[in-house]
């Protein structure tokens, strides 16, 4: 973590260095920065640029230099831009090396070696791979979109137990009658609907699980601790609770939060007639008990 923490403003320099570099040299092909012969101007407009382009890749048939000269162009406003806004920028860290590479090999063949050393050519092929090997790139477009594609999942996992609590409510009250008709009907019981290992990024270990807590007329559960967070929505009839000492009565369609390990000291049905009913969310970890009597 650390290590990652530490490459955030190095990733943004190396991402600022290679993509301005490219866009300015491409800007001074097109004329962008001035005419030729002016001050801080190397080329002026594409005419000039050409004429060197035929002196560096003068091994090749002349022919084929103003094409190569437009694509290398491309690649470098292409590669520049994306890498200068962090837009997959890994593949196009990757694309810079390889195009600045091909351009530090034909300055040696036509110049020598101490061309493209000299203008630093492989140092800016080195830095694009070393980009393109970064953990990742904050202030970037690339890490908007991780964002934005990791709350899309959690959105979508949580409209699925939305939409699944949603089609089993009808099921859970076109059952209170037979449910109040069983025998022994002073027993809590507890239907579990779903349960769920979550695996998102920052979160590990941990598990979510569903249930319908039924408590007949009359009925109260002893004294217990939740070792984890848990979330309760009354779905039916009334639950007084005396919990770490506070008393509270939930009615129908009241929801409520405990912290882990509270003290239930009392969780009672005082109706003689209706079937009281908690939706409840646990989030523990995977195997481990949701409910532990007090000794």
């Amino acid at each position: 973590m650390k290590s990652i923490q530490n490459s955030k403003l190095p990733a943004l320099y190396l991402r600022l260095a290679i993509g301005s570099a490219y866009l300015w040299e491409v800007a001074d092909r097109l004329g962008i920065l001035g005419k030729n012969g002016q001050p801080h101007v190397g080329w002026g407009d594409w005419a000039h640029f050409v004429a060197y382009a035929r002196q560096v890749m003068g091994f090749l048939p002349s022919g084929l230099v103003p094409a190569l000269a437009l694509l290398a162009t491309l690649g470098e406003g292409v590669f520049g831009l994306m890498i200068l806004v962090g837009l997959y920028t890994r593949l196009a860290a990757i694309g810079s090396g390889i195009l600045s590479f091909c351009f530090a090999i034909a300055m040696a063949i036509s110049f020598g070696i101490d061309s493209p050393l000299g203008y630093s050519v492989f140092t800016l092929s080195g830095a694009s791979f070393l980009l393109a090997t970064l953990p990742q790139y904050e202030w970037s477009i690339d890490a908007l979109l991780e964002r934005s594609a990791m709350n899309r999942r959690l959105l979508n996992n949580s409209l699925m137990a939305v939409v699944a609590g949603s089609l089993l409510l009808p099921l859970i009250f076109a059952d209170r009658t037979s449910a109040q008709t069983k025998p022994n009907p002073q027993k809590i019981t507890e239907q579990t609907l779903l349960k769920q290992l979550l695996n998102e990024k920052g979160i590990s270990n941990r598990e979510v699980q569903m249930e319908v807590v039924n408590f007949p007329p009359g009925s109260s559960s002893p004294a217990h601790q939740h070792p984890c967070p848990t979330f309760g929505y009354v779905l039916e009839g009334e639950i007084e609770s005396v919990f770490d000492g506070k008393h509270h009565l939930y009615h129908p369609g009241d929801s409520f939060y405990e912290k882990s390990y509270g003290v239930h000291s009392l969780t009672r049905n005082n109706s003689t007639s209706v079937t009281a009913r908690l939706l409840v969310f646990f989030v523990n970890e995977p195997a481990k008990p949701n409910s532990i009597q007090c000794k």
